[in-house]
């Protein structure tokens, strides 16, 4: 089983039996800056949970593209919402045709241990950023508790593993973004990257 696979065999009861802390998510979008008008790109959407904390800062003004390599997870989030100005995709973030330079925030909420190859996974979402924009990868737990999650997962994701700040860091630099803000702790994992030298904490 793959990523997708396992991905859309638990999109139905992906909601009652993972627990997202509101609280933590409202803060890691206000540490990316997201505001009125914005343009949003949720990677790894899964059931949208990201989608309303987004458009409660973009507001109608803004864009949300949300994006989900499992289609069944897209599904669930579609019967969820229906603002005018979210757009949901299946498919893989990295393959799907997105405009450059076009993104405010690129959001990758619970998801970046997913990816394969997580430097040209970075690399490659820089490329969608417009001047200024940001590219926050985000747990609103510890690294270390999504890492052992996994490793007590069985199937696709047991070898999934969110890297350390330091490492993402690198990543960011070697991408042309200059690292905002980071916040890991025990609670919650959060780096923002900036393609600009301009941003303020």
């Amino acid at each position: 089983m793959n990523n997708r696979e396992f991905f859309n065999s638990m999109a139905e009861k992906w909601d009652s039996t993972v627990d997202h802390d509101e609280k933590k998510i409202g803060y890691i979008v206000d540490i990316a800056r997201i505001k009125q008008g914005d343009r949003t790109l949720d990677v790894g959407t899964g059931t949208g949970v990201m989608v309303p904390f987004l458009y409660s800062r973009a507001g109608l003004s803004g864009k949300i593209v949300a994006v989900d390599i499992a289609e069944n997870m897209i599904e669930v989030a579609k019967g969820k919402f229906r603002f005018n100005n979210v757009e949901f995709i299946a498919g893989d973030v990295l393959a799907i045709k997105l405009p450059e330079n076009y993104f405010d925030c690129i959001m990758c909420y619970s998801m970046f241990p997913h990816f394969e190859d997580k430097k040209a996974a970075v690399a490659k979402l820089a490329g969608y950023l417009n001047r200024g924009g940001k590219l926050c990868i985000s747990h609103s737990q510890g690294r270390e508790a999504i890492n052992n999650l996994h490793r007590n997962v069985s199937g696709a994701v047991k070898n999934d593993r969110l890297p350390s700040a330091d490492i993402i860091k690198q990543y960011y630099k070697e991408a042309g973004l200059k690292t905002a803000a980071v916040v890991d702790n025990d609670e919650m994992f959060v780096v923002v990257g900036c393609n600009e030298a301009g941003y303020v904490k």
